[in-house]
């Protein structure tokens, strides 16, 4: 395990500490993922791409993916910004999974994966802009 890993997990574990209702906050992923049907949820701090806290329907075999998604996010916002535009969200689709990167709260990214090909882009961004009044009140009552 590099020192870079472990770096990014203890950082990870400190944001964790600091959120007052993560129990609730975890839960209510939970629920998001199931009803986006998705194979998993992760919820980001906006600035420095660490996890929130995730929900996963199913198993993952890749213990660092999460530190690879943050690391590949982070260029690609660094880029963006060099041509003076920000990042607001992202659709990657290829044979196995379609992935979204999207503005969920004013502090949070949120990513969902699906690997079901019947369930269309647009039924995805409607969850996750649904969603966002309820996790914005959630992080409100938090802070």
């Amino acid at each position: 395990v590099s020192t870079q890993s472990t770096g990014y997990r203890a950082w990870s574990a400190i944001v964790y500490s600091l959120i007052p209702n993560i129990e609730q906050l975890s839960a209510h992923l939970n629920a998001f993922c199931n009803i986006c049907e998705a194979d998993e949820v992760v919820l980001f701090e906006r600035s420095t791409f660490l996890v929130i806290s995730h929900a996963s329907m199913r198993q993952h075999q890749d213990i660092h993916r999460f530190e690879k998604i943050s690391n590949i996010i982070k260029q690609f916002k660094l880029s963006c910004s060099k041509l003076q535009t920000q990042f607001g969200t992202m659709e990657i689709r290829n044979s196995q999974f379609t992935g979204f990167i999207h503005e969920l709260t004013h502090n949070t990214f949120v990513m969902v994966i699906i690997s079901d090909p019947s369930i269309h882009s647009a039924a995805t961004f409607i969850n996750i802009n649904n969603a966002r009044s309820h996790f914005d009140k959630l992080v409100a009552n938090e802070e």
